[in-house]
């Protein structure tokens, strides 16, 4: 009366198909014919006492995987895509690159020919009105500065052509290696959080002019966009504001602009996290970390006083080990204003309301 048990595949490839095809997996006859891929023909009864025997490994239809099972898939992931690469340009030395919409929009297809140009992956991105963030994988040192002096010359002529003229002299990279699998994610987040922390406008999650609203989100790809090869050849041009490239009949337009989820792979960068729940987590609360990546880079750091006042805490445990800051003596709080103003460029204003200190107190400080 039973079927054989079926053998269960334990790939991560078949754990992410599984996961995917949950939504659809309604009976257990459908599970058996779309994840475990055998045919089963028993009556109704025997599919239910089947699947209950499986309920030992299964959850929902989704595999019960173990923290070690998943880091270890992620770190294969890493290991299999590496080097990884962090490009980026000093926003302080650079003027305003991006103006209007439309700025905007050719940076981040400008994206797209350059990487198809170099040949190189981009896992994710971020274009800000006076610099960017790419972080590119498998691909060498040479690669990097590849893409990147492509870049800059499409976008010195660009410039040109709009009739302005931008001093790029500053617009430089160094391309950082990121040597773990840890390094890597702490640089995609943030990059995702880097237009929510320049403008309160925008959420991690809604910043349109880079990767950080497609990871984890399947509506990212249900678009009605058009291939860039099947584009008119006049918009093309327009686009590209030059010669046409070959590209990929893959990369997708809409609104003028080649759409980032056609481009990146995305779907690298979000085998790289344990889970959707740890990249919220990261984007959300990870603010030292952050800060590190941000000093590193030579970024300005700017916190609003929620994410600024768990940094004061966490440093005033691990330093004090004290959590009220605001008990603190009159040198330690002023040894904390010190660090808050230089490690994570706290607003005078910040350091008053947390610290609970006089306005002369801190302008004396300070020497304003």
């Amino acid at each position: 009366m039973y079927a054989k048990r079926p053998v269960l595949h334990t790939s991560p490839a078949v754990w992410r198909e599984m996961y995917a095809e949950r939504a659809v997996l309604h009976t257990s006859k459908m599970f058996f014919k779309k994840v475990l891929r055998v045919e089963v023909k028993i009556s109704i009864l025997a599919q239910r006492q089947l699947w209950r025997r499986l309920c030992g490994t299964l959850e929902y239809g989704v595999m019960k995987i173990s923290f070690a099972q998943t880091e270890q898939y992620c770190s294969n992931t890493f290991s299999n895509n590496s080097p990884f690469w962090h490009i980026c340009t000093p926003g302080k030395l650079t003027e305003v690159l991006c103006e209007t919409i439309e700025d905007y929009k050719f940076c981040v297809t400008l994206i797209a020919i350059a990487a198809s140009y170099a040949k190189v992956k981009v896992i994710s991105f971020e274009v800000m009105s006076n610099h960017i963030h790419v972080l590119l994988a498998g691909c060498t040192r040479e690669d990097c500065l590849n893409f990147f002096n492509y870049y800059k010359a499409k976008l010195h002529r660009y410039y040109l052509s709009t009739g302005r003229y931008k001093n790029l002299s500053g617009f430089t990279t160094d391309p950082i290696p990121l040597p773990t699998l840890e390094s890597v994610r702490r640089e995609i987040v943030y990059i995702a959080r880097n237009g929510f922390l320049a403008s309160d406008k925008y959420l991690p999650y809604s910043y349109p002019w880079g990767t950080g609203s497609l990871y984890f989100n399947p509506m990212s790809y249900t678009t009605d966009a058009q291939s860039f090869c099947a584009s008119p050849s006049r918009e093309k041009q327009k686009m590209c504001h030059g010669r046409i490239p070959d590209l990929p009949d893959t990369f997708l337009v809409k609104d003028g602009m080649i759409l980032p989820q056609s481009f990146c792979c995305i779907k690298l960068g979000e085998a790289l996290f344990r889970s959707p729940h740890q990249y919220f987590s990261m984007v959300s609360k990870n603010y030292e970390a952050f800060s590190e990546v941000a000093k590193r880079l030579g970024d300005d750091i700017f916190l609003d006083d929620e994410d600024m006042f768990a940094v004061l805490l966490n440093m005033c445990r691990r330093k004090y080990n004290d959590s009220k800051p605001t008990l603190l003596p009159q040198r330690d709080k002023l040894d904390v204003a010190r660090l808050m103003k230089k490690d994570y460029n706290a607003s005078d204003g910040q350091i008053q309301r947390m610290l609970k200190l006089d306005r002369s107190v801190v302008e004396e400080l300070f020497g304003h």
